[in-house]
């Protein structure tokens, strides 16, 4: 016997209005959560867009699991962004658990991909390059654009990172990989920016002809995108390896090139870098006047608007010019001018660390705030009063750790005041010997060569590290001197570490006596 359902049509309007408004919420909660991701993506301020996503956290529950995945990984991007790396580990995580139940190699990769960076920011590579040879285990060899493209992306970064750790030979090879995958997937701003990082690799190798080459190939890619910025820097750099080259006829063509993009951008800070640029060439060809036209311009144009870094560099030209020109009153007023900057920026230096210490426990402990909040039910009467003791607990320990930090750092500012006091007393006993050599323009501009340096030394110094004291005892930051040599900071200071302990030193100071001696 055969049985057939009947279904009144009441039934199934009934049926209808019970499921139609369920399933148009969600539909307009997918909407939502979409449109706040691509909002997101094109949102230059990363703190703006983490509140906008935030805003949608609610429903978000609610909406498809991919859509959820990615909606994560994007507040891991966004948080990434502004170095807060535990909470961007935390989201990341949250779509990780996601993208293994979809699965999801796409969204795995990505999420690899920006783990990667993350730790690249906390400069921990050995945990980066895990994250990206990940993203090529999922990637590789598959044959999926979107899969590629993060690829494309993961090849780009590993060179970073190899470039950091000053493995070149594994930079290129990565390097080299990203560029002939972003030209497969016809990513001509990826094209262009990959042949920029062979240039910055080779120049690194001192393969300098490889590494014009590349920056020409990435100047013709950017004229064709119209990107003035990056035409900036691509002549910069051409610049800066046609001087190294001793060509300074070249070198001063591609920084007056560079100026001219600088200025069209209206961007004050690359228009004075460059004004710095043509006067040190123009310096170096004995064309003192005009060397001296372009260093006046820029330190009017860096007090006008504040760039303290580029004042003390213009100060250091002028005071060069004028030991070259045979004027030592001339050139101890501009190095006294660069001196007093100096001090003046290291004070302002120890006050903002103190404020960015202060600004991070306030930071972490909103946080925190936050995420209990967020996670924990409703207290009863005796669970209130525990949790009324704990803050207050937290309080006292909070302001017992401030009141520390703020100890701490006034006996540290004390301590380098007087070391100021008597550094600046030994200055004065140098400053004769600097007039006396005529040769040292600069506040430790020793002119030894790496291979005489090195027969004194029980362990030579590599490259690098003679690099980077050589640029540490020219008077140069930390960060200036990071990016003249296009590393991070942190890389610098292992370089600066390495050669301070084989030379047998504890400071830049020890070291310019010792660079002294050694003339």
């Amino acid at each position: 016997m055969i049985y057939k359902l009947k279904i009144s049509n009441n039934s199934i309007k009934l049926f209808i209005a019970l499921i139609f408004p369920a399933f148009m919420y969600c539909q307009t909660n997918e909407r939502k959560v979409s449109d706040a991701i691509e909002q997101f993506m094109t949102t230059e301020n990363p703190r703006e867009g983490i509140q906008d996503l935030l805003k949608h956290q609610v429903v978000v529950e609610q909406v498809n699991d991919s859509l959820k995945g990615h909606f994560y990984l994007n507040l891991g991007i966004a948080y990434g962004q502004i170095n807060h790396a535990d909470s961007s580990f935390y989201y990341l995580d949250k779509s990780e658990k996601i993208a293994n139940q979809i699965p999801s190699n796409f969204l795995l990769a990505m999420i690899n991909n920006t783990r990667g960076l993350v730790y690249m920011g906390k400069a921990e590579y050995e945990s980066s390059l895990s994250a990206y040879q990940e993203v090529m285990r999922l990637a590789e060899g598959k044959n999926d654009k979107r899969l590629n493209d993060v690829l494309s992306k993961t090849y780009g970064n590993l060179g970073g990172v190899y470039y950091q750790l000053g493995q070149m030979d594994k930079a290129l090879e990565n390097t080299k990989k990203c560029l002939t995958l972003s030209q497969t997937i016809n990513d001509t701003t990826d094209i262009a920016l990959n042949h920029l990082r062979l240039a910055m690799v080779y120049n690194d190798m001192n393969q300098l002809d490889n590494g014009i080459e590349h920056l020409n190939k990435a100047r013709t890619f950017f004229k064709n995108l119209n990107n003035t910025t990056m035409l900036v820097y691509a002549e910069s750099n051409l610049g800066k390896v046609f001087k190294k080259k001793q060509n300074l006829d070249s070198a001063f063509v591609h920084y007056q090139e560079a100026h001219k993009y600088a200025k069209t951008l209206g961007e004050q800070e690359e228009y004075i870098t460059t004004l710095l640029a043509m006067s040190s060439v123009k310096l170096e060809q004995d064309m003192l006047n005009r060397s001296t036209d372009y260093a006046q311009k820029a330190l009017f144009v860096a007090k006008k608007n504040g760039f303290s870094n580029s004042e003390q560099q213009a100060y250091d030209l002028l005071y060069q010019i004028a030991l070259k020109k045979g004027k030592p009153n001339e050139a101890l007023n501009f190095r006294n001018a660069y001196i007093k900057l100096a001090d003046s920026l290291s004070s302002v230096e120890v006050k903002a660390r103190v404020a960015a210490l202060e600004t991070q426990y306030e930071t972490a402990k909103k946080e925190k705030e936050i995420q209990k909040l967020t996670f924990e039910s409703q207290l009863n009467k005796a669970y209130l009063e525990k949790a009324r003791n704990k803050q207050l607990i937290i309080a006292v320990s909070g302001f017992a750790v401030i009141l520390i930090i703020i100890i701490f750092f006034v006996s540290k500012h004390k301590k380098e005041k007087a070391e100021r006091i008597a550094q600046s007393l030994q200055v004065e006993a140098l400053q004769k010997r600097f007039i006396e050599l005529h040769s040292s323009p600069a506040e430790l501009s020793v002119d030894l060569k790496m291979q005489e340096l090195n027969q004194k030394l029980e362990t030579p110094l590599t490259d690098r590290e003679f690099e980077a004291l050589k640029l540490c005892i020219a008077g140069k930051t930390n960060s200036e001197i990071a990016g003249e040599l296009f590393v991070s900071v942190s890389t610098i200071k292992f370089h600066l570490r390495n050669a301070y302990s084989k030379l047998g030193v504890n400071n830049r100071k020890e070291a310019f006596k010792y660079m002294l001696k050694s003339i």
